[in-house]
């Protein structure tokens, strides 16, 4: 008898497939999957895109099968509307969760999502159903420092002390989230999944501009790291030199008056551009012609517990990354020189030194580019790390069979890798 494809959902996020970066991340989990034997399934039980996209509530992206089972994309307008699809899509996604398994084609589940209620209900829903749930943890909510709103304050005040011990298995994207979970849940089965890049997207060949291009790429609502960065360009004697610090953000219309509002108060402001709200798709030549690309991480809790999806796109592209020496930086091959440039502290007069490096030595600085490439192929290949998740979502079989797992769970594991 032909065994069945292991079927694998993933729930939770709601604006597939054309998110930042989360929605990325999801992408990449589900094409390593697909990669190594899975068949992947996106449910989002209602739909969040404007009417500028346009594309069917089922179909297919990339060979990963997704499903808007509010049956729309677009959010819905007013209060009764917009809570109608919502019930309708959750009822509808529980309702495909009981058909799948009752058919036998669904194997484990993947939920993203910072929200407690969300995770409580899979969690409840998924018992009953007797599926494995694995959570895939990137963000220490509490730490977040944007997430200030009451209703937020008691949404991770619970999320961050109950959801790994609402799961079946955590896939963390760091050190420190993998730490947090053990201190929680003594014993509960945890894969270390850092970020992931399809590295083939990003192999561009650059255009030649005849400029130094010094460029970061985040949200506009990340006033700070703008602010920290426009305060190292400014130590830069860059007048009368085609030496550029490009911002390239996405956010509100007050948002990024802001962003502009910082830069003209800036001493360099003439050579500081901002592209606002880009196409995703631009985004590979973009990094590709800079000279630099920048991603400072800060010495606090925020930063120690995530990893920014971003780095490893810019490592892909093969321009030189220019960071600081704090969190999982400091757990990787990062070498300051060789194949990135890595500041000593948080401060911008060290990395303002790195951009003048750029600006001074930049055939060094193409160099280090090329050699970030193939440390981010070595650590952060999607294709490589789906192979891991396969195994680990399909160790975490029914609750009925946790105790045969537990006593050969080498043994499953070589078996399902080698399916």
């Amino acid at each position: 008898m032909q065994k069945k494809i292991p079927h694998i959902l993933y729930l939770g996020e709601t604006r597939f497939p054309h998110g930042l970066a989360a929605v990325q991340r999801q992408i990449l989990i589900s094409k390593g999957l697909i990669a190594h034997g899975c068949k992947v399934t996106v449910l989002s039980y209602k739909g969040a895109h404007g009417t500028d996209k346009q594309f069917p509530p089922e179909g297919e992206f990339e060979g990963i099968h997704y499903r808007y089972t509010s049956g729309s994309i677009h959010a819905a307008g007013g209060f009764f509307k917009r809570n109608g699809a919502k019930l309708k899509g959750k009822v509808r996604e529980l309702a495909h969760l009981s058909r799948l398994k009752k058919s036998g084609d669904l194997h484990a589940c993947i939920v993203t999502t910072m929200d407690f209620d969300k995770l409580l209900i899979y969690r409840l829903w998924l018992l009953w159903l007797k599926v494995p749930l694995v959570l895939d943890y990137v963000e220490l909510s509490t730490a977040v420092a944007s997430r200030t709103s009451l209703r937020m304050k008691i949404n991770d005040y619970f999320f961050d002390r109950f959801a790994v011990r609402m799961t079946d298995g955590v896939s963390a994207i760091s050190e420190y989230l993998i730490n947090y979970t053990k201190r929680l849940s003594p014993g509960k089965p945890v894969l270390k999944l850092p970020i992931l890049c399809d590295f083939e997207r990003f192999n561009i060949q650059p255009e030649v501009h005849g400029e130094t291009r010094l460029l970061y790429c985040g949200a506009a609502s990340y006033l700070p790291l703008i602010q920290f960065l426009l305060a190292a360009f400014d130590k830069l004697e860059v007048e009368n030199r085609k030496v550029y610090l490009d911002f390239i953000s996405g956010g509100t219309t007050a948002e990024l008056e802001e962003v502009r509002t910082i830069i003209a108060q800036s001493q360099n402001k003439a050579n500081v551009r901002l592209q606002s709200n880009i196409p995703y798709a631009t985004i590979p030549q973009q990094f590709a012609d800079a000279s630099a690309l920048l991603i400072p991480l800060r010495p606090g809790l925020q930063d120690a517990a995530r990893f920014p999806h971003k780095l490893g796109e810019y490592l892909a592209s093969g321009t030189a990354v220019i960071t600081t020496n704090f969190g999982e930086v400091n757990n990787y091959e990062f070498i300051d020189g060789e194949n990135s440039l890595v500041a000593q502290g948080y401060d911008p007069t060290t990395f303002a030194e790195k951009m003048k490096f750029v600006v001074d030595f930049p055939e060094r600085a193409k160099d280090i580019g090329k050699n970030g490439r193939q440390l981010g192929l070595r650590n952060f290949d999607y294709k490589d790390i789906g192979l891991r998740m396969r195994c680990f979502a399909l160790s975490l079989i029914a609750t009925e069979k946790k105790e045969t797992i537990h006593k050969k769970r080498p043994q499953l594991t070589q078996e399902i890798c080698a399916e």
